[in-house]
């Protein structure tokens, strides 16, 4: 990239880029945090969740005090939520240690990867850090011509960021490449009479915007098939805190197993189909049969909490989905009065 190419990106990032709320500060515990619910997330979904988290949580020491459910609570409906315990443990440790400085110094904070690092050091502390995400290395093989593919396409975009960093703003350019990928040179549509590099791009050149940059073949998704149990006893439900090491960690469900699976014993009652949930986890596709399971009496190994505790508690997307499907199979005066309410 030349340094004409570089002045055109910059001018244009100067002009154009998006108002986001954590463009308007240089804390790093901000930036820190729309880095994180950013990964696999789009911005229109973070908005409002980084709004409540930084009015809930504006401060790295009040994150690192707050209860671990209050956080779930507050990351629910988000997605990935190793991320929220990641970024818990991460406060911890920058509360401790304190706030680190430059790449190397924050690759040793829990939760944070080579991406993360240099986002947050790059723009909050003008550290000269390349950075690659999605949008940069699409940026890359359409600007370049790169016919490579999966880890080879992402190493090579590592070493062009390093050697087209603009040094004396790499904040900037950081968000500069990253921008342009989002809103400009965007995966389906590259709207190349926007660009401000298109005059020094291969792609626009060539005409290849749409084979560049090439994909591995994707991987057929595993399907599973699941089986929940909703225990339902005069007006409460039971549920049970997720174990370390398993999808949503740490958050709230009801019994559930895969099926051919053994099952949690829920005592003597019965178990009326509510209906079927389905979803996706990573590479994962998932049919979930949902039960309402009338229970004879509460069993002990369960929490048994009331439909309006149920509302502030950590539970996955899946979980209020079958949990919905239980609602309209339930007829007890005492549900649809809490439900009204």
């Amino acid at each position: 990239m030349t340094p004409q190419d570089q002045r055109h990106l910059l001018a244009w990032y100067d002009l154009e880029k998006r108002d986001l709320p954590w463009r308007r500060t240089s804390d790093p515990y901000a930036i820190w945090v729309s880095e994180i619910m950013l990964q696999q997330t789009q911005i229109a979904t973070v908005l409002p969740y980084f709004q409540r988290w930084m009015g809930q949580f504006p401060t790295v020491q009040s994150l690192a005090a707050a209860d671990e459910q209050d956080v779930l609570s507050l990351w629910q409906g988000l997605g990935y939520y190793r991320r929220c315990g990641m970024l818990l443990a991460g406060a911890r440790f920058v509360t401790k240690n304190g706030i680190p400085a430059g790449v190397e110094n924050w690759l040793k904070v829990p939760g944070i990867g080579r991406y993360t690092a240099a986002a947050i050091a790059s723009i909050s502390q003008s550290d000269p850090a390349p950075l690659v995400d999605g949008n940069v290395e699409r940026v890359f093989a359409r600007f370049t011509g790169c016919e490579s593919s999966g880890q080879a396409l992402h190493k090579r975009a590592w070493q062009w960021a390093e050697a087209s960093l603009f040094r004396a703003r790499p904040g900037d350019w950081n968000q500069a490449l990253m921008e342009l990928g989002a809103c400009v040179c965007k995966p389906a549509e590259a709207k190349c009479t926007c660009c401000p590099l298109r005059s020094s791009c291969v792609a626009n050149t060539l005409g290849l915007q749409r084979e560049l940059p090439h994909r591995p073949p994707k991987l057929e998704a595993a399907k599973l098939q699941e089986i929940v149990r909703i225990p339902y006893y005069s007006g409460s439900f039971g549920v049970r805190q997720i174990a370390a090491g398993e999808w949503w960690q740490g958050m709230w469900e009801f019994p559930r197993v895969r099926v051919g699976s053994a099952e949690q014993d829920l005592g003597p009652g019965v178990s009326e189909l509510a209906g079927v949930v389905k979803y996706q986890v990573t590479n994962h596709k998932l049919t979930m049969e949902t039960y309402v399971h009338h229970c004879e009496v509460r069993v002990e190994s369960l929490k048994w909490v009331s439909l309006g505790a149920l509302e502030s508690l950590p539970l996955p997307a899946p979980q209020r989905r079958a949990l919905a499907l239980a609602l309209l199979r339930l007829r007890e005066p005492a549900i649809l009065l809490a439900r009204q309410r």
